[in-house]
């Protein structure tokens, strides 16, 4: 008799330590963890509808934006031109013909690089 007494005071035990823990589990989850994922997610809900609000506000003006990069490449082009002509000039004045056959050739292996035709220029 004994025996069976030691047997289920055993099983009763564990089976509350069983519920003990169960309970704990749930508790932290039901306090601390389900709070904290919805703050969370109206955090989240919040940023996205101010990002989609800040999006719609807005205004790309595509027209203004292509213009100006349109004018930054004249720019561009009209420095390296500027560039090319004072080489030649350069070239010109030091009276060598092979000097300006060199520039001419960088410039074309340089295929619209500002840098590359900039050191060029200063090569030659």
């Amino acid at each position: 008799m004994e025996f069976l007494s030691n047997l289920f005071g055993n099983l009763t035990s564990g089976i509350i330590r069983l519920a003990v823990t169960v309970g704990i589990l749930a508790a932290v989850y039901f306090f601390i963890v389900k709070p904290v994922l919805h703050t969370t997610e109206n955090t989240v809900n919040t940023t996205n509808k101010a990002i989609e609000h800040s999006f719609d506000s807005a205004n790309f003006d595509t027209k203004s934006i292509e213009e100006s990069v349109n004018k930054q490449i004249e720019d561009v082009n009209k420095q390296v031109q500027t560039q090319v002509e004072h080489s030649f000039h350069a070239t010109k004045v030091n009276g060598t013909q092979r000097k300006q056959e060199k520039l001419l050739h960088c410039v074309q292996r340089a295929n619209g690089n500002v840098h590359r035709i900039e050191r060029c220029t200063r090569r030659f």
